[in-house]
């Protein structure tokens, strides 16, 4: 019965990041790769959530939370003799997401007050003057508002800014629970217009240290570029078109039907004889995934 749980457990992470796990794994100098998955949230509490907030999750990132009540993605690099801390990607639970501007203020960029976040917003610049006979085009998607908008965090992204899901205000114009990056001088940056996007990013940046700066294009730190040399030099040479004579098969499918609740997930004849059993106390934490610190450290980056 632990056997076939643990099979399932690991299943559940392979689909959720498309593999992501086994990929690290072989990279040279990467090892303890560890994913933290948890009881996913009872739909009750997702709506109480939303009308207390009186917003509406985007429908993936509530399947998200009710298959599990966050995730966490770390992994650490060894090299010279010594194993440095260095991935990490996380979604919070969904007890703390939070409204951002909900802090008491004091001039912390991390814990900022609605004062905070008026006085560091720029003001809205006016329209330039329409010539006679011309038809003013659609303005562009505008940044959240500090005073309309709402802006909830995902994401404290250790102390370097914070990712938020955005709603759109009176006056707004973006994308309702589109995702953005919020620096330390409290700037709204687009990330991605959807959960599904975002998702793809942040698989994709692999976790690496400031990797919502770098896809914002607001640069990184020295320390930070460095580090993606060694590890991940190709995620510094920018987006790459799509290659349109790609197989369909092989292209690499998120398949968000794998978000369910945790019903979905029993198999066999236990699990339906005693469903209480096979679901376990939501808040019991299980580590889904952990390589041996010894991974191979010798192996050929992919």
């Amino acid at each position: 019965m632990m056997d076939a749980k643990r099979e399932r457990d690991c299943n559940f992470v392979t689909d959720l990041t498309l593999g992501l796990v086994g990929t690290l794994r072989n990279v040279g100098g990467v090892q303890d790769v560890s994913v933290v998955v948890r009881g996913g949230v009872e739909r009750a509490a997702v709506v109480a959530w939303e009308q207390r907030h009186n917003v509406v999750l985007p429908a993936t990132l509530r399947a998200l939370f009710t298959a599990t009540d966050g995730f966490k993605l770390t992994w650490n690099y060894a090299t010279a003799g010594k194993v440095l801390p260095l991935g990490n990607m996380e979604i919070h639970s969904l007890g703390r997401v939070n409204r951002l501007g909900s802090g008491r203020g004091s001039g912390d960029p991390l814990a900022p007050s609605v004062t905070d976040l008026a006085l560091a917003e720029d003001p809205p610049t006016p329209p330039e003057p329409l010539r006679p006979g011309c038809i003013r085009p659609a303005p562009p998607p505008s940044p959240p508002s500090f005073h309309s908008s709402k802006m909830f965090e995902i994401d404290s992204c250790q102390g370097y800014g914070r990712v938020v899901v955005a709603y759109p205000g009176r006056g707004d114009n973006f994308s309702e629970g589109s995702f953005w990056f919020i620096d330390l001088s409290l700037r709204p940056h687009l990330l991605a217009p959807d959960t599904t996007t975002y998702w793809r990013l942040m698989l994709a940046h692999l976790g690496m240290p400031q990797w919502q700066a770098l896809v914002a294009g607001i640069g990184l730190t020295p320390w930070a570029r460095q580090w993606y040399e060694v590890v991940a030099g190709h995620l510094l040479e920018g987006p790459r078109t799509p290659r349109t004579s790609q197989p369909p098969d092989m292209v690499n499918r998120l398949d968000w039907s794998v978000f369910k609740s945790k019903k979905t997930h029993k198999v066999g004849k236990n699990a339906k004889d005693n469903p209480a059993k096979e679901t376990g106390p939501k808040d019991v934490t299980k580590e889904a995934t952990k390589d041996s610190a010894k991974d191979n450290p010798t192996a050929k980056k992919e």
